[in-house]
């Protein structure tokens, strides 16, 4: 059980050499968001980062020389009290550089400009939960750091539970920061999706533009998770709703006709003659509780639209196209079929 204590002590030791070694709490993907001020507090970490690097390696210089004497514990932890110090010392040193690059970086969050809100969210909570992890992290070797200035306390501290703490602590420095790059990604991620933005309206004003099937095809094909796909695909159909039918009435499978009068009463022919003269062309149907009254047979809207007109001007101002499919069924006056 003792050899298995040393062991652990041993493997934990050997761990923390070098674990922080060439660390660095500058973001340098982030340096464009940086200003000259928070740059000299980000240098400034970076010294503490180093000064307690030395503390490491002194204290593991000073580990190496009693090795031998590991076989008895409590004699190792007297004469190793001076690296436990120095371990303290140099976690108070990379606690106050984490904590002043992650202020630099809290700053930059909440002062940025976000694009997107649920980005900003996002960062704003990677940063809260990045400053709790560092107030945890301190709490950690709280205990630790009043025992720096005390000799016999150090003598007695067990090196495998102050070793247990600064693996913990060093973890969630660690984690505290990952958060706050997290967030800074988030931030420098922001001009390129105001850039996506923008070019999706470009090309979505483009296709309106231009107005065709293959305008908005280009732009479902160039932005398919685009703002306006559904829009684009809504257009699409129907311009090819509307190129079947134009089809359809250029072989002529539509009826036009004119119609001049609508009453929910049938209209004698005196009436209808007052209308108009040719009764025997008039055609009568009864349709949506309406007697309605039509004339012509005209292949195109021109021709009926041309029909209509003379109407109009021999006192006939109720007159107006009417079209029907091939079945007879009235429909819609299209704007293509006027052309």
């Amino acid at each position: 059980m003792r050899f298995f204590n040393y062991f652990m002590i041993l493997s934990v030791a050997l761990i923390f050499t070098g674990k922080m070694n060439g660390q660095t709490v500058t973001y340098t993907d982030a340096e464009s968001l940086f200003s000259d001020e928070q740059k000299k507090v980000l240098d400034k970490a970076e010294t503490f980062i180093k000064k307690g690097d030395k503390l490491i390696k002194d204290a593991n210089a000073i580990d190496a020389k009693n090795e031998k004497k590991k076989k008895k514990e409590k004699k190792y932890e007297k004469k190793t009290w001076e690296a436990k110090k120095f371990r303290i010392d140099a976690e108070k040193n990379y606690l106050k550089a984490y904590q002043d690059a992650i202020t630099v970086y809290s700053e930059i969050v909440a002062s940025s400009d976000y694009f997107d809100a649920a980005d900003e969210r996002k960062a704003h909570s990677l940063n809260d939960a990045a400053q709790e992890a560092l107030t945890e992290s301190e709490s950690k070797m709280s205990n630790y750091d009043k025992m720096a200035g005390d000799d016999g306390a150090l003598k007695k501290l067990s090196s495998s539970s102050l070793n247990t703490a600064i693996n913990s602590a060093r973890n969630l420095k660690e984690d505290a920061l990952e958060k706050e790059k997290e967030a800074l990604d988030i931030i420098l991620s922001q001009g390129l999706k105001r850039e996506a933005v923008l070019k999706d309206q470009e090309a979505w004003e483009t296709a309106q533009e231009i107005n065709t099937i293959a305008s908005y095809q280009n732009y479902v094909d160039e932005f398919p998770r685009g703002k306006y796909v559904s829009d684009a695909r809504q257009m699409i159909q129907r311009l090819q709703d509307e190129e079947k039918k134009r089809k359809e009435f250029e072989e002529g499978n539509y009826i036009f006709m004119v119609q001049i009068a609508a009453s929910k009463v049938a209209l004698s022919q005196g009436k209808l003659a007052s209308i108009y003269k040719n009764t025997k062309d008039i055609q009568k149907v009864k349709a949506e509780d309406y007697f309605k009254y039509r004339v012509g047979n005209f292949k195109n809207y021109a021709e009926a639209a041309n029909f209509r007109d003379q109407l109009w001007k021999k006192g006939v101002p109720d007159a107006f196209v009417v079209v029907f499919d091939k079945s007879g069924n009235q429909i819609e006056v299209l704007e293509n079929m006027k052309h």
